[in-house]
């Protein structure tokens, strides 16, 4: 452990660093302390000890100075028993502690070995911390629930492969980030990775973004554009909502996948390919597949590794550790949360998942003007979206069809959404905090119309 002494008194210098060198401290000291702030900025110290009053620069300035280089550096200043107030600022000001004159070279390896053996604890805490990061993360990735544990070997092994990857899960639940995941521990992490969210677009438009299209092909085509397919090549395409691919342009997307070539919109010069596809889907793109708006074929050929992410129900355990993470994400590690307040956000069911929690906890802390968050500080209108259990009882029954009563309950839902909203579709999906396409394919598969 590295220790600069700074004393512009020559004996005492030399007698505290000869006494810490004796004790097995790798140190160095200085009269000047100009001469030792330009040490400290090539070399570092774990351990400065500075006397407050000095020429050229006092105590206070070097503490300053250490602390906007290094905050991890702690600092012992050294006082006249008149200067203890001064020596008390500076522990104000971010000193560990201050010794008081005169002092014997005992005292003073006693309180740096205190101090070192503090470091050492403060430092394996660290490392504690980082490999639990490491246990229960995965690029991006957090929780220590069994199901995220088990996800993160899957992706371990499907980020080696080039095969094609369908992610279902509902919306929040962080299917771009496992996407982002596979194709940065892939083999092609230093290739392209291109995005494309395939919501509410037409087939032309779709066209035009997936194979581009060439000059005058359309009006508005005043120059060639390339197309996601060719940018991404030698890399990775996401493509996202790709429950949403119109039935009509599916076959032209399952060519391109199986062909490995494609023609840019208005071209007829083949371009050929090299391209990871990763899709996702916020349903469960069969049961699309059985109403016939899927293609099967091409169902399987994106689905050659299938994933499906929990919802954040399903791993409430997990609550805790991504609360910390959303906290250090915006910069606020001294912010932390009661444990009364994780327990009442763990209780909620978050149908918007992890994306929900991460709003939530944004908005908890920019307001909250305090460094603990209580029970009580969380906003009403946050708690309100606690879903309550449906006060349902089989008491009586022999048997009974779950298949059956999920759909009835999510028929019933929906029918309450669209009165509620008045048969707008939009308001309707978020009272029920789902997307409009969700919504909509809900509708379709229990055939209820807008004025139900």
């Amino acid at each position: 452990m590295k220790v600069i002494v700074i004393d512009d008194e020559k004996s005492k210098r030399i007698t505290m660093c000869d006494a810490l060198k004796k004790a097995g401290y790798d140190s160095e000291s200085f009269e000047s302390p100009i001469a030792a702030m330009n040490y400290f900025e090539q070399y570092g110290a774990d351990i400065l000890i500075t006397d407050i009053r000095m020429t050229g620069m006092d105590g206070f300035d070097v503490l300053q100075k250490v602390k906007s280089l290094n905050q991890r550096t702690s600092v012992i200043m050294i006082t006249a028993y008149g200067t203890i107030q001064s020596a008390v600022e500076a522990m104000k000001m971010g000193a560990y502690d201050y010794i008081t004159k005169p002092f014997s070279s005992d005292h003073l390896v006693h309180l740096v070995n205190k101090l070192a053996m503090y470091k050492k604890l403060e430092e394996e805490n660290l490392n504690l911390k980082r490999k639990l990061q490491e246990r229960y993360s995965f690029h991006n990735l957090i929780g220590k629930s069994k199901v995220m544990q088990e996800l993160y070997d899957q992706l371990d092994t499907i980020s080696k492969t080039d095969m094609a990857v369908l992610i279902e899960g509902e919306s929040g639940t962080g299917k771009e980030v496992v996407a982002n995941a596979i194709h940065y521990n892939s083999n092609r992490k230093d290739k392209p990775f291109i995005k494309l969210s395939c919501a509410v677009l037409n087939e032309s438009i779709l066209e035009s973004e997936l194979f581009g299209h060439v000059k005058g092909a359309f009006t508005g085509a005043y120059k060639d554009k390339k197309g996601r397919f060719e940018s991404a090549n030698e890399g990775t395409l996401f493509l996202d909502d790709v429950d949403d691919i119109p039935l009509s342009f599916q076959v032209k997307l399952l060519r391109v996948l199986q062909e490995k070539e494609f023609e840019r919109v208005g071209g007829n010069t083949p371009i050929k390919v090299n391209v990871r596809i990763i899709c996702a889907s916020k349903i469960d793109l069969w049961e699309k597949v059985q109403r016939n708006e899927f293609r099967e074929d091409l169902y399987y050929r994106i689905r050659v590794i299938p994933i499906r992410l929990p919802a954040l129900r399903e791993r409430k355990e997990d609550i805790p550790l991504l609360i910390d993470h959303f906290i250090k994400k915006i910069g606020r590690e001294e912010v932390k949360f009661s444990p009364d307040s994780i327990e009442v956000l763990s209780e909620m069911d978050w149908h918007g998942n992890v994306r929900q929690l991460e709003n939530a906890v944004n908005r908890i802390v920019a307001f909250s003007g305090s460094n603990l968050i209580k029970k009580e500080m969380i906003p009403e209108d946050i708690l309100c979206k606690k879903e309550k259990h449906l006060p349902l009882s089989f008491n009586g029954y022999d048997s009974i069809c779950l298949e059956k009563i999920v759909e009835e309950l999510e028929a019933s839902a929906v029918i309450w959404a669209l009165q509620k909203a008045g048969g707008n579709q939009s308001k309707a999906a978020k009272f029920l905090n789902i997307k409009r396409t969700t919504f909509r394919d809900k509708m379709l598969k229990y055939k209820i119309s807008e004025k139900s």
